[in-house]
């Protein structure tokens, strides 16, 4: 235990070897005010986009209120009795569903599948793309309400969905 105490003895009795030199003062900083203004400069602009975008919205929804309301109002004058043709805008109903021909001993539509890339029908319980072939016939197209096919002797028959 002497050892420990002699060795620090010496050792605050020595010279430093480094001489330690006292750290300078930081220099105040004077421009407070001035770190003041800079978040609110971005913070002005970012309300001003937003009021902004809100009335460019607020625009376009009174726009397509008004849009609405014009439609409505040319269907309403369109199954009306209309007097004066110049100043009358007639809307047009939409297109009836094509009329269908159902043999009584043909093939029996059973399902339509329909996407434009790949439509699908049931026909007598198969299932038949354009391009293929059932029975007697060739899938010749399917749309919405319809299956066409072609005979062997290039007959077309339509076929639709019974009631």
């Amino acid at each position: 235990m002497s050892l420990i105490n002699d060795a620090l003895k010496q050792a605050r009795q020595a010279p430093p070897r480094i001489p330690q030199r006292p750290m300078a003062p930081l220099p105040p900083d004077d421009d407070e005010s001035g770190s003041r203004k800079v978040w609110l400069i971005p913070a002005i602009v970012i309300l001003l986009v937003f009021a902004v975008v809100f009335v460019i919205g607020l625009a376009s929804a009174h726009h397509t209120v008004r849009n609405v309301v014009d439609t409505v109002t040319a269907e309403t004058v369109a199954t009306q009795t209309v007097t004066d043709v110049s100043s009358t805008v007639i809307v047009a109903p939409p297109p009836p569903p094509p009329v269908v021909v159902n043999p009584e001993n043909g093939p029996k539509l059973q399902g339509i599948f329909y996407s434009a890339k790949d439509p699908v029908a049931i026909v007598d319980g198969k299932t038949v793309r354009p391009g293929d072939h059932f029975q007697n016939y060739r899938v010749k197209e399917i749309t919405r309400y319809t299956v066409t096919l072609v005979g062997a002797d290039g007959k077309a028959l339509k076929l639709g969905m019974s009631d």
